[in-house]
């Protein structure tokens, strides 16, 4: 139970950092194709140019916003948790 709560807590973060990356990696697909399916459901499939590209836009700055939120808060508490387990390790011996 010990080494569950040690390790936990790093591989929580490792797999939040790199839900983060996926995310800020395929942001912009993601982005695209959340207008798309925005501009089918909502706007009956036809909208302006200029609209739609704002709203792609949009779409897209949220996905990377998001993904990078998601990867820094990841990699700073990942440093840190690796930090504190040196820490220990150093101090056990």
């Amino acid at each position: 139970m010990k080494n569950i709560k040690k390790y936990g807590f790093v591989i929580f973060t490792f797999i939040l950092s790199a839900i983060g990356f996926l995310i800020l990696i395929n942001g912009v697909e993601n982005g695209v194709d959340s207008a798309n399916e925005y501009l089918s459901t909502s706007m009956g499939g036809s909208m302006d140019t200029d609209s739609f590209l704002l709203i792609m836009k949009g779409y897209i700055l949220s996905n990377v916003i998001f993904g990078g939120i998601l990867l820094l808060v990841g990699l700073s508490f990942f440093c840190m948790s690796i930090y504190k387990l040196l820490k220990e390790m150093d101090l056990g011996d």
